[in-house]
Parts: structure tokens; C-alpha cells; sequence
């Protein structure tokens, strides 16, 4: 796949100059062994917005998620949280102010329940001791019945209605996806970090899941996913980012970013064979372009 020399197109809304970003990233740039993973990548998410993050296999988009909450470090450039910069720090500090994700690999607890699993995303809020848990004291109970019932309403709000007591390792891929979803959402994120939400369902399932974006924004949560399901991507994200090779192609809009000759050639290689993306987005929004 060839990737573009010249600078990135770029159709951006910028957020009103008092309005700090959710997420800030500039400049930011990976290198493993002398390869670049990621070369000079700027991206802007103001807060409350569905972001996406697209480009072939071997883009670099997970190698930013992973940036943007501390699993690996970045060479250059600079990531801002609300304003707050998170470049250097661990992840549970970056946690602790309110990023959470899901991972491109489930990540599920062996041997731990569905509730149990939900539960455990809740750590980083919990406000009970060593000896409270120890002795089972009366706040500790009491914070133990609230998460546990926040938990259950996450778990019901993303769509696993099933048996809570169930092992999470045992569910259908799709709502051990779901499972991750909540697992996050239990730690009272700010910005929620998706990689591939809805690998492995069903248009139906996937078109649930976007409803399920809509929701948590209109809550009040910045989303920002790694997706190649195009019709999730132009119904439900309201900018995104196309990346290639490590660099950036294209930020703007869904459709118009689509559009973009480099974009369709990174996807399928060659410009000739860029009709081919458009059959897919008809094919992705059903009979009669719906």
C-alpha cells in the first residue's frame, strides 16, 4: 500500500477558542527499531464528539490509542486530556483522569463473572480501606451493593441481558465486547477510547452499538474508536481521522474524508480500484442507500 508525501487534507471544525479539547494530540510520533509506527500525527477532539480514527491494517491507530493512555511512550509530541498533559505519565495516572478503553483483542478476566468483570472496572473509584475490606465494615458494604448495582444497570444499558452470574469468557464475541464496553464505563470515564467495537457482529448489533455512542456523547462523554465498519463510521462519527503508513491522509467529516483519492487508494491500493469503496458504503447503508 503506497502512503502520501504531501500534507494531509483536512475539513475540521474548530472548537470555539474557550472551549478546551477533550483530547489534544501534536505532534506525536512512534518509532519501533527504526521503523516509524506513527510519524507526526495531530489530532483534535473537542469534547461531547464520536470520533473516528480509520486507515488500512499496519496504520498506526492502535499504536495512538495506546499513546494516549500510557501503554507505550511516545518519542514525540505532546497528548493533552481536558488540557491536562498526559505524555509522560503511567497509565493508571492517566486513568485517574478519566481516559478508559477497550482493546482490538478481548481482555476479559478468566474465570471471573459477567458482573465480576463490570465490578472490577470500577477499582479506580471505590473509596473503601484495607480494613474496611478486611472487615467487611458497614461503608464498605454499602459501597459494595452500589457498585454492584451500577454494574448491573451498565451491563443493561450496553445490551447484555443474559445471566450476570454467567463467566464472561463463555458469552458470544459480541457481548464480550459489550462486556468490555461496560468494564470501561465503570470506571466513570471522561473519554472512552474504543478499538474496533463492533468486530465480530451483525449490521443489527452494530447499528445498537452505535446508539449506544450517541447516548453516552449526549451524556456527556467524548468518544474516540478505531473503526473499519464504514457504515457505523459515516452514521453515528461526526469527524474523523485517516491515517496511512503512520501519517496522516485525511481529517474532516466522514463523507468528505471518504471521498479523498489518497483515502481510497490506501485502502484498496491502487486509485482504479477506488470505486470499490463506494460499493461498500452502498452495501454497509442497505437497499435504497438507508
Amino acid at each position: 500500500m503506497s502512503s502520501s508525501s504531501s500534507s494531509p487534507a483536512v475539513a475540521r471544525e474548530t472548537p470555539p477558542a474557550a472551549e478546551v479539547p477533550a483530547v489534544d494530540i501534536v505532534g506525536l510520533t512512534k518509532a519501533f527499531g527504526g521503523l516509524k509506527a506513527v510519524s507526526d500525527i495531530t489530532i483534535q477532539v473537542p469534547s461531547r464528539r464520536i470520533h473516528g480514527i480509520l486507515g488500512p491494517n499496519g496504520a498506526g491507530k492502535t499504536t495512538v490509542l495506546n499513546m494516549v493512555t500510557g501503554f507505550i511512550s511516545a518519542d514525540d509530541g505532546t497528548i493533552s486530556v481536558f488540557g491536562d498533559e498526559v505524555t509522560r505519565l503511567p497509565p493508571y495516572q492517566i486513568a485517574r483522569r478519566g481516559v478508559a478503553r477497550t482493546y482490538q483483542n478481548i481482555r476479559l478476566f478468566a474465570g471471573m463473572t459477567v458482573l465480576e468483570t463490570v465490578v472490577a472496572g470500577a477499582y479506580l473509584r471505590r473509596s473503601s480501606t484495607l480494613a474496611g475490606a478486611i472487615f467487611l465494615s458497614p461503608g464498605e458494604r454499602r459501597e459494595r451493593r452500589e457498585v454492584r448495582a451500577r454494574a448491573r444497570d451498565l451491563l443493561d444499558r450496553v445490551g447484555v441481558r443474559g445471566d450476570h452470574d454467567a463467566l464472561a469468557e463463555t458469552l458470544s464475541y459480541g457481548d464480550q465486547r459489550r462486556v468490555e464496553i461496560a468494564r470501561a464505563l465503570a470506571a466513570d470515564p471522561r473519554v472512552l477510547l474504543l478499538d474496533e467495537p463492533t468486530a465480530g457482529m451483525n449490521d443489527a448489533e452494530s447499528h445498537e452499538i452505535g446508539e449506544l455512542l450517541v447516548e453516552l456523547r449526549d451524556g456527556g462523554l467524548t468518544l474516540i474508536l478505531i473503526e473499519h465498519n464504514m457504515r457505523l463510521v459515516e452514521e453515528f462519527c461526526e469527524s474523523v481521522s485517516v491515517m496511512n503508513s503512520g501519517a496522516m491522509l485525511s481529517q474532516g467529516v466522514p463523507r468528505w474524508c471518504l471521498d479523498q483519492d489518497e483515502v481510497k487508494e490506501a485502502y484498496f491500493g491502487k486509485r482504479s480500484d477506488a470505486a470499490r469503496i463506494a460499493t461498500l458504503r452502498r452495501a454497509r447503508r442497505g437497499p435504497g442507500g438507508a
